[in-house]
């Protein structure tokens, strides 16, 4: 099982190397979309297809006649007897460890799954306690004393403190998340990171298909307006002025 999780963990490290070094800087962005989110996928099933392959490439019955084969005579077939008690002995603290090692991988995924949890019920009350409105295909919520703005599927969250400026812009940026499906990407990365929350390289996934979001929100956006009109209007908004 280690080898398999460290054979998975090596996959993921080359599909991310990959990316950044021919695929984080073009411009084909439903493709990398598609290739962030499929990849961690693929290193799982990958080290499978390894074993498979060298299953196949040496029958079964070679590797239990092999000993036979190369070490005859009474005196060895003694040290073959030995060398069974040492292995079933190696075997039994083995097991320990493996027993150990699942415990840990499931207290760690209950934490993972409890902040998860905790997310989801913020969330829930967040809903609560904003205005709710209709906008097109969209549900708008409105939260009180907050300049805070994101999507939930096709529920979009606008802090009241925002000026009218900024919610069109938001707006425009958070329909995009929400007609691309953008939050489910993230609960899928969420999912992979109460599963497999020893594994940093989970997060970084995360972080990249974020940003790509962003990316891709941005673009959409841009293309809607003028690209000058559409980053002043981000400019004035991470700086805070107005016109």
């Amino acid at each position: 099982m280690i080898h398999y999780i460290l054979q998975t963990i090596a996959f993921q490290l080359l599909f991310l190397v990959v990316y950044d070094l021919f695929l984080k800087k073009e411009t084909f962005f439903t493709w990398n979309r598609i290739y962030l989110i499929a990849t961690p996928v693929v290193s799982f099933l990958l080290p499978l297809f390894k074993i498979e392959a060298f299953r196949n490439a040496i029958p079964e019955q070679y590797l239990i006649q092999l000993p036979a084969v190369i070490i005859g005579g009474e005196p060895a077939k003694k040290a073959i007897q030995l060398d069974a008690v040492t292995i079933s002995e190696t075997s039994a603290s083995l097991l320990t460890i493996s027993e150990i090692a699942q415990i840990t991988w499931i207290l760690g995924m209950l934490i993972a799954l409890t902040l998860f949890s905790l997310k989801v019920i913020k969330f829930y009350k967040l809903k609560q306690l904003g205005t709710t409105s209709k906008f097109e295909n969209f549900k708008i919520i409105q939260l009180p004393n907050s300049k805070v703005a994101f999507s939930f599927f096709n529920t979009i969250f606008l802090g009241s403190d925002l000026s009218e400026k900024q919610k069109e812009n938001i707006l425009l940026h958070e329909k995009v998340h929400a007609n691309q499906r953008h939050t489910a990407d993230l609960l899928f990365f969420e999912a992979l990171r109460i599963i497999c929350w020893f594994n940093p390289l989970v997060y970084v996934f995360q972080k990249k298909i974020t940003e790509l979001q962003e990316f891709i929100a941005d673009s959409s956006v841009a293309n809607q307006q003028s690209r000058k009109t559409y980053y002043q209007n981000l400019l004035s908004q991470v700086f805070q002025t107005s016109d």
